[in-house]
């Protein structure tokens, strides 16, 4: 049975993720939080949710009393919650509140790609919000990394039809969704449908196009 292996503590979680695809996450937990007991006991236990945690991040646990100093370094007010970091330590995404298993794997593959995204790793975010459609398309959370799926290939590829795809695939299929409104120009606005002149692969040709 697969178990999750905690670093010790950040030095090792960002030696172990230097150079490789894995983030630095911190699992925030107190020990009279109902949350953060039953995440210990049935959640973070479970064979599926391991795998997920051990492929996407090196993972830490810290005890929100013990080290109350990194907590608020964190600017963590709840437990539990969850603290993706970037090579340097810095926090990018955040999970806070009890998940079910179910709910957690999709949850925690979301936070992976937009910390992904945040950092230009696109193909890697491409990656995550690919595998959060295809293998939980019953989740909520199908509509938001649809839109990050087009956003992320927009900024590799510099091209518009995933945009457009994307446009269209939500309002089938999630027409009330939030992020349905939000790519809707994508599918109306002509800008989109051919690739922006003088795209350079970078960052910051058409940044607002998302």
């Amino acid at each position: 049975m697969n178990r999750i292996e905690w670093k010790k503590n950040m030095t090792e979680a960002l030696i172990e993720t230097r150079g490789g695809s894995r983030l630095p996450m911190i699992f925030f937990f107190g020990k009279e939080c109902e949350g953060s007991n039953k995440m210990l006991g049935e959640v973070l236990t479970d064979e599926k949710v391991a795998l997920a945690v051990e492929r996407e991040t090196a993972p830490m646990m810290v005890d929100v009393e013990q080290d109350q100093e990194l907590a608020r370094r964190f600017k963590v007010d709840w437990t539990p919650a969850f603290v993706i970091c970037d090579d340097e330590g810095n926090a990018l995404e955040r999970i806070e509140g009890y998940l079910p298993k179910e709910e957690f794997v999709p949850q925690l593959i979301l936070a992976k790609g937009l910390a992904d995204f945040h950092l230009q790793r696109h193909e890697d975010a491409i990656r995550e919000f690919e595998l959060i459609v295809e293998e939980h398309p019953g989740s909520e959370l199908v509509p938001e990394a649809e839109y990050y799926l087009g956003a992320a290939t927009f900024k590799l590829t510099g091209e518009t039809e995933k945009l457009s795809e994307v446009c269209h695939d939500l309002t089938m299929t999630h027409p009330e969704s939030a992020w349905t409104k939000r790519c809707s120009i994508w599918g109306h606005t002509t800008n989109y449908l051919r690739p922006f002149v003088g795209y350079d692969g970078g960052g910051s040709a058409g940044s607002g196009a998302y």
